[in-house]
């Protein structure tokens, strides 16, 4: 897992008003080429997997198609295995109770340790118990004003709670970040996903190095769900590979097929997450939009067919996407 390098010494000092994210990630890794011998390494065995035909997407009105982003949120690639994320925040459950002494988390919620925080941002950051009470988030800070948080009701937990899958206003606002927007550097990759993936959301350009000298950009790799700093020509990264392939149907739409996507449990109670990033063809200013579907067991081997979910302009973020 990527750390951001933060002069701690400084923060350590500062109170509950802002915190900036002072450093970044130590991306120095030069492209190199012509790689792409699978490479002998670690093995690791083929998982259970999924498919999805995602159909009839056209980008909004004067918007070009940029990115597409699909994860299974609770599903987390460690040392060439597949590990369960009860809490679907890139925090696979081993990885929380190893950490729960230093930092206080738990394993089913992905803010468990300090009010409207998220674990993997406290993570990143390294912010342990003894400092989290620095940390405050008002209530007016508490959402999110891009709208570009995954929000749902998590049916596994006792009261059905409201799980946050995102960055708060808040969360932006300590790093640095723009609440105003999904993707402060522009790179094409939403701020949340940046994270996730072990990428600083503050620097454009590390998007498109490679971490692991081996020539796939990292932000291939985060639509691949391969981490960043493994080789992507090798058997493990092989292995879990997302697999992406597109085009245009009779009707001028668009037409997804997402392969190789791994699941854990027969893929009950595993959560998909799609995005959608698109430029204006005039300003370039980027427009987002997101869905989740929560999978029922069973599942491996098939292929879900979903119709593209933002057909007018109240349902282009944050919807679920039900499943026969």
């Amino acid at each position: 897992m990527f750390q951001f390098e933060i002069y701690k010494q400084n923060f350590w000092r500062m109170s509950a008003s802002l915190l900036a994210v002072l450093g970044s990630f130590l991306l120095g890794c030069t492209k190199t080429e012509n790689l792409h011998d699978v490479q002998v390494g670690s093995f690791a065995a083929p998982p259970d997997v999924v498919a999805i035909k995602l159909s009839k997407y056209v980008p909004q009105q004067g918007n070009g198609f940029q990115h597409l982003y699909v994860s299974n949120f609770s599903v987390k690639v460690e040392n060439n295995q597949l590990a369960l994320s009860t809490s679907r925040d890139s925090l696979s459950d081993s990885m929380k109770q190893q950490l729960a002494a230093d930092y206080g988390f738990t394993v089913g919620s992905a803010e468990s340790a300090v009010r409207f925080f998220a674990d993997l941002l406290l993570f990143s950051l390294g912010v342990k118990l003894p400092q989290q009470y620095l940390l405050h988030c008002s209530s007016n800070l508490a959402l999110s004003t891009s709208n570009d948080a995954l929000i749902y009701t998590d049916t596994r937990q006792a009261g059905s709670p409201q799980e946050f899958l995102g960055l708060r206003d808040c969360e932006k606002t300590y790093m640095g970040l723009n609440p105003k927007t999904f993707d402060y550097s522009g790179n094409g990759i939403p701020d949340y996903l940046k994270l996730r993936c072990g990428l600083n959301p503050l620097n454009k350009n590390d998007a498109y190095v490679s971490t692991a000298g081996d020539g796939v950009a990292n932000i291939d790799k985060c639509k691949r769900n391969v981490p960043i700093d493994q080789n992507f020509f090798s058997q493990p990264s092989q292995t879990f590979a997302y697999q992406y392939s597109s085009q245009v149907s009779a009707d001028g739409t668009m037409e997804f097929d997402i392969n190789n996507i791994p699941i854990l449990n027969g893929g009950a109670d595993n959560f998909i997450a799609f995005y959608f990033v698109e430029s204006d063809l005039t300003t370039n200013a980027e427009t987002l939009t997101s869905a989740f579907t929560i999978l029922k067991g069973g599942m491996s081997g098939k292929t879900l067919a979903i119709d593209y979910w933002g057909t007018s302009a109240n349902n282009l973020l944050n919807q679920e996407i039900s499943l026969p």
